[in-house]
């Protein structure tokens, strides 16, 4: 890394001149006039402006138009403006006003009687002691000529003082401005720290700028991008763009690794391609998963990286399954979001599973494909209840059961009409409701027992509020048995009772075990079978929000936490502090810098990520949301789910 001093107009002509280039990772021109304003101020008064940052490299980077007119660029490789692309462009606008690429004229003037800057309006305009900046930077101005032609004799009393500010505007072009030259062919560590420099605002994804590097080559590239990701929103389907693009990678051929879209050889007819293959892909993925799945809105994935899978097996086969394929992909379809399948390696394991599906065939597939998304667990190795213990409405477990609850047609309490997951009238929202009201039961059970899934049940706002506080043993006779018996609620009368509650959550993990073995495809529990321990990577199941309405809003107290990078996190392990930032709409987690670097899909992840880095020696499980601190209120991140 090179650190200089050069004089701020010679870096302005290397703009002009396209010797530097504005990276397509860059956002476009976003300052106002009164920014333009300000700048020339702090230089006129000597204030500091900061440093330009230019990127050196042998890489063929993509490139976008500048908001000023370059000449043709030279022969030689170009330096890349990573920061100052506001500053140095005002400059340039100012300084040559007709390389303002739309011909929209900044009109800067610089008030000699104030000696202060000025946007004039249409009467100021007028004022002839309001002088053009851009024409008292030029080379050789005549400050006594400019004074004349203003009305302003020698023999004024003001005429020298005036012509020391109007020289002072001019010395601005030769003042010195620190420029760093970071040199490096590696483009994924140069996005990372453009993506740093830039936290000042929403900070950029990996994602974003792959988005905008493809937009640079792609003509129509980013509003065709957004049109589908409009479209996917219309859809309830809504994907991030990560997730898109590991998809578009894959097809692609250059693996799921996604900034490898960047490279020399995707060109815009490769690029095109490989989007309208996505399009096509996730099209199919989206139809099968609503259709096939029962799975009405992206919100209910426990990752969207899970529609990548049934996405390119589709494309392959031109949107066909052979009889009984459809069964099993339904089933590596709630397996992956059983156990959290892309919690961790994403790239990795969507690699593999790519590999897999072009050279395997028919129920060899969807075997390794199955035995890859379950983890650690046997294939075959049903659930037994005691794994819904401790498990909450964050658990990718509670959104199978909200899964079977619409496959089964299952109805609301009160109104007996089927539950909507996207009802038009409001009152018919769905809510999980605790079958055992939490002001009954919270004084005399553990916050374990009663905010539980076996505790949990979907009905309607109304329903929920007509139940209010009353005990399943004062409310449940008024509701029909077939009603109870589609959420799974034991029938026996008598663990109804306050009394009985420890039985209840029994019974109906029982019962929810088996309705989620069923799912997955896997054996009825047997309460006489052995079941063999496992060791799953942690899920991030430990506490839920109390609210009882739906689970994916976030309250008023956590959206006061937020940056926008997201909310502050961090950990202290090994002695060492890692800072982070949460997405409470996502539940994701991005380390910027330091032990454990990237993003990633859940706190846990983002967890077991700085241990393996900071200690690999030991077992790196760890439950994200007591690992990580809220920096702003010094709790653990568990506090605001």
């Amino acid at each position: 890394m090179g650190l200089a001093n050069d004089k701020i107009i010679t870096q302005v002509e290397n703009l002009l001149r396209g010797s530097v280039v504005i990276p397509s990772i860059q956002r476009d021109f976003v300052w106002m006039r009164p920014d333009v304003r300000d700048l020339f101020d702090s230089l006129y008064r000597g204030y500091p402006v900061g440093a330009l940052l230019l990127w050196k490299t042998n890489l063929t980077v993509p490139f976008k138009t500048a908001a000023v007119v370059q000449a043709d660029k030279s022969t030689h490789q170009p330096l890349y403006l990573l920061d100052g692309q506001q500053r140095l462009t005002s400059l340039a606008w100012v300084y040559r006003p007709d390389s303002k690429a739309d011909g929209r004229l900044i009109d800067l003037r610089f008030d000699v009687r104030t000696a202060e800057f000025v946007n004039p309006s249409a009467v100021q305009g007028k004022d002839p002691l309001l002088f053009r900046v851009s024409t008292l930077l030029q080379e050789n101005v005549q400050y006594h000529e400019v004074l004349n032609a203003a009305g302003v004799e020698y023999s004024a009393p003001h005429f020298g003082a005036w012509m020391q500010r109007l020289q002072k505007v001019h010395d601005i072009r030769r003042q010195e401005i620190a420029v760093i030259t970071y040199e490096s062919d590696d483009y994924e560590e140069v996005a990372e720290l453009f993506a740093r420099l830039n936290k000042g605002g929403r900070r950029l994804s990996k994602g974003d700028l792959v988005y905008s590097a493809i937009a640079a080559r792609w003509s129509e590239g980013l509003d065709t991008m957004d049109s589908f990701h409009q479209e996917l929103r219309d859809s309830n389907f809504a994907l991030n763009r990560e997730a898109v693009l590991r998809l578009t990678s894959l097809l692609a051929g250059t693996g799921a690794h996604h900034i490898k879209l960047i490279g020399a050889d995707m060109d815009e007819a490769a690029l095109k391609e490989a989007w309208h293959s996505t399009e096509r892909a996730l099209r199919f993925a989206i139809d099968f998963l609503k259709g096939e799945c029962s799975i009405p809105r992206s919100e209910i994935l426990s990752s969207p990286n899970v529609t990548i899978v049934p996405a390119l097996l589709l494309h392959h086969r031109d949107g066909k399954l052979r009889p009984g394929e459809a069964q099993l992909l339904r089933r590596w379809v709630y397996t992956a979001m059983a156990f959290s399948h892309y919690s961790l390696q994403v790239e990795g394991k969507l690699d593999a599973e790519a590999r897999l599906i072009k050279s395997r065939q028919g129920e060899d597939l969807f075997a390794e494909l199955i035995r890859r998304a379950s983890g650690t667990r046997s294939l075959d190795s049903a659930l037994h209840p005691r794994d819904l213990e401790q498990k909450y409405s964050t658990h990718p477990f509670f959104k199978l059961l909200y899964i079977a609850a619409l496959r089964g047609t299952a109805r609301d309490w009160a109104t007996n009409i089927a539950i909507s997951d996207q009802p038009m009238n409001t009152g018919a929202t769905i809510e999980f409701h605790h079958v055992f009201p939490r002001a009954r039961v919270q004084g005399t059970y553990a916050k374990e027992e009663w905010n539980s899934l076996a505790n949990l049940a979907f009905i309607t706002g109304q329903t929920n509020k007509m139940i209010s506080a009353r005990l399943p043993s004062q409310y449940m006779a008024e509701i029909a048995s077939e009603r109870l018996a589609e959420q799974w609620i034991p029938e026996e009368p008598e663990l109804w009772s306050l009394d009985r509650f420890p039985d209840f959550l029994a019974a109906r993990r029982r019962s929810l075990a088996n309705v989620l073995n069923g799912l997955l495809g896997l054996p009825h529990y047997d309460a006489q079978a052995s079941h063999p321990d496992t060791d799953e990577l942690p899920a991030d199941e430990e506490l839920i929000a109390e609210d009882p309405t739906a689970p994916t809003l976030i309250g008023t107290e956590v959206q006061k936490l937020r940056t926008e990078q997201g909310v502050e996190i961090h950990a202290v392990y090994e002695g060492r502090r890692t800072n982070a930032y949460y997405d409470p709409s996502s539940r994701t987690v991005t380390i910027p810098s330091g032990p454990g670097r990237g993003d990633y899909e859940t706190p846990s992840g983002a967890a077991v990520a700085v241990v393996q880095a900071l200690n690999p020696h030991v077992n790196p499980n760890r439950n994200g949301w007591s690992f990580w601190t809220v920096t702003a209120t010094g709790l653990l991140l568990q506090s605001i789910r």
